[in-house]
């Protein structure tokens, strides 16, 4: 079901003016920016006064204080399903919402971004990939392919690698997770990567998370107002696929690390 301040937002859409149009507009794509941000902030992303950011919540029925409770208060609910009639149809639908929204990200998605960050890592004398909490998940993913493909990734673990980023060579990259709620930590490493002169890509669902202050590479992932703890894990690891993609499609399959993987069972063997 849809949101309330969406419904009331589009029902409103039609009769509003250009300036409250485009606070609007912010607010259908990337309803993050409605929760991270006061008032005048979200005003001067937008190119407008904060007096229009206000004037547009009243003009769809809230305060903008209540309208932002509202908002976290839905990014952090989680899509759990405990209807005694769940049957095929709900893991259809389940499903079919994964499918939409990878396909609505690869429309939006930013290509020279996903080729800057592979041409970068490729680049690197290091890789560090980072994440915390369920970004760890992304990481790990992440770190182990493009360990197996290049074999110079490391995987950040803090209660170890405090010194990681002070004993990387400046040719090094960071590449960080961080999602809604946005924990300190990752926040803090690619500031501390930054500052070392490290090239930092963070892969993030809004352009203007407080981790992109620390940024060299942004990679968007466009969540809508359909965010969810379970669904974002689907589009995360598409966006890290078209990265490792592209790195593969580059390396030589003479290159030695390649095909070095030894413990397997290997076909006719």
């Amino acid at each position: 079901m849809q949101k309330k301040y969406i419904l009331e937002t589009e029902k409103s859409f039609p009769s509003l003016t250009k300036g409250l149009k485009k606070v609007a507009g912010i607010l259908l794509n990337d309803p993050i920016i409605f929760a991270i941000h006061p008032a005048k902030k979200i005003g001067e992303i937008i190119g407008v006064s904060e007096t229009m950011v206000i004037r547009f919540c009243k003009a769809i029925g809230y305060e903008f204080s209540n309208l932002q409770e509202e908002i976290r208060n839905d990014l952090i609910n989680v899509d759990f399903y405990y209807d005694d009639h769940n049957n095929i149809n709900d893991c259809y639908e389940n499903l079919s919402n994964d499918i939409n929204l990878i396909k609505n990200n690869l429309l939006k998605i930013n290509y020279e971004k996903i080729k800057e960050a592979a041409a970068i890592i490729m680049e690197s004398n290091k890789i560090i990939v980072a994440g915390y909490y369920q970004s760890f998940t992304y990481a790990y993913w992440l770190y182990y392919h493009l360990n197996y493909i290049l074999g110079n990734t490391v995987l950040y673990r803090p209660e170890t690698d405090s010194r990681i980023i002070i004993n990387s060579p400046e040719s090094s990259c960071l590449v960080v997770f961080s999602f809604f709620r946005y924990a300190t930590d990752p926040i803090n490493l690619a500031k501390s990567a930054k500052e070392k002169g490290l090239h930092v890509i963070v892969v993030t669902d809004s352009a203007v998370s407080p981790i992109t202050e620390f940024a060299d590479t942004v990679i968007v992932i466009n969540l809508g107002n359909r965010f969810s703890f379970f669904r974002i894990g689907m589009v995360v690891l598409s966006i890290a696929n078209m990265i490792l993609y592209e790195i593969a499609d580059k390396v030589k399959p003479e290159d030695p690390n390649f095909d070095s993987y030894h413990f397997v069972i290997k076909e006719g063997r």
